[in-house]
């Protein structure tokens, strides 16, 4: 056999297998696997008898399912992995429940949210991928580097626009042990901040400003006559249109002082380690939402120069996923 014979063999076992393997992991989802070693670890006789299942059949299932990230075996007892602890439940289904609805969206090229027989909306993928922020930290890490926190930009006074759970701005701020953060964001998005905020012990540094969306900052009595060193928005850019992206960086604008500077994390191309990530990013944000986008660096850049911004840098920020990148402008 040729080596290109060989490689296409391999590709197609390699392919064989991760589809087994997806559809052993919804297998043992369905079967209640999971919820039972949510009690604690068993032996695979001991969860054969409590889901009422073929003995023999479910230690087959489970040889592969260990393969995976879910389950950890400790010589004959089995457990969850501690990626499996931290899925919420309702996440089990890993998006079946709207992947189902992928080659309807390609043949029509309409999103769910505008199709009348699938009830969902844009906050409802929204919501979803709130929960997934924890996954964040390595990334707000990196950031916190870029932006040298501590270190030449020291004490700042941070506004973070769209907080949601607080990540990238609360490890800025742990970064910078002198800094002070506002948190802006609607009544749900403040309510997660405070989660975080209060897990480690910042609560002192911050103030909370509560606001029923992030395109009407020039309506919010907290942010009159006020400036910060550092403006923050990250994940957000993502969920607006082109039109709505100018009109935000237009209200960012006079909340940043004078030579200090707006920062934008947002999800970007450009890192061939995330690519494949990205693209299902994508695919899923134009899949499940009617608005949602991903925008081009470029088009940021002269967007944030259209509302006044100059010195604009761009950085790649090398974690895991490999698809978030940082926009940094300066007021002039």
């Amino acid at each position: 056999m040729s080596t290109s014979q060989q490689k296409t063999l391999e590709d197609f076992i390699e392919l064989q297998t991760r589809n087994a393997l997806g559809h052993a992991i919804r297998a043992a989802v369905d079967l209640g696997v999971i919820t039972a070693l949510r009690a604690g670890q068993r032996t695979a006789e001991q969860l054969a008898a409590e889901l009422h299942v073929n003995p023999e059949a479910f230690q087959w299932l489970l040889d592969v399912v260990v393969q995976s990230e879910l389950i950890d075996k400790f010589g004959d007892d089995y457990a969850l992995s501690p990626i499996a602890r931290l899925i919420p439940d309702r996440f089990y289904d890993f998006g079946d429940e709207y992947w189902k609805h992928l080659a309807f969206f390609v043949k029509t090229g309409a999103p769910l949210p505008i199709c009348d027989e699938i009830l969902v909306t844009d906050r409802d993928y929204f919501i979803n991928k709130g929960s997934e922020e924890w996954t964040l930290t390595p990334t707000a890490l990196i950031a916190a580097k870029v932006l040298d926190m501590g270190k030449s930009r020291r004490a700042a006074r941070i506004l973070e626009i769209g907080c949601g759970s607080a990540v990238f701005s609360a490890t800025l701020a742990h970064s910078d042990p002198n800094s002070v953060i506002s948190l802006l964001d609607d009544a749900s998005g403040l309510q997660h901040a405070r989660q975080t905020i209060e897990s480690i012990g910042l609560e002192r540094k911050v103030t909370y400003i509560e606001a029923e969306s992030i395109g009407s900052l020039d309506s919010v009595p907290e942010l009159v006559g006020e400036v910060y060193d550092l403006v923050l928005v990250a994940g957000q850019i993502h969920r607006l249109t082109s039109g709505e992206c100018k009109r935000l960086f237009s209200q960012v604008y006079p909340l940043v002082k004078p030579e200090r500077e707006f920062a934008i994390i947002d999800v970007f191309p450009g890192q061939a380690k995330g690519d494949l990530q990205r693209s299902i990013f994508e695919l899923e944000l134009r899949m499940r939402t009617s608005r949602g986008r991903l925008h081009d660096p470029l088009a940021i850049e002269e967007s944030l120069k259209e509302a006044g911004f100059g010195q604009i840098q761009f950085a790649h920020l090398p974690a895991a996923p490999y698809y978030w990148g940082l926009v940094l402008a300066q007021r002039d």
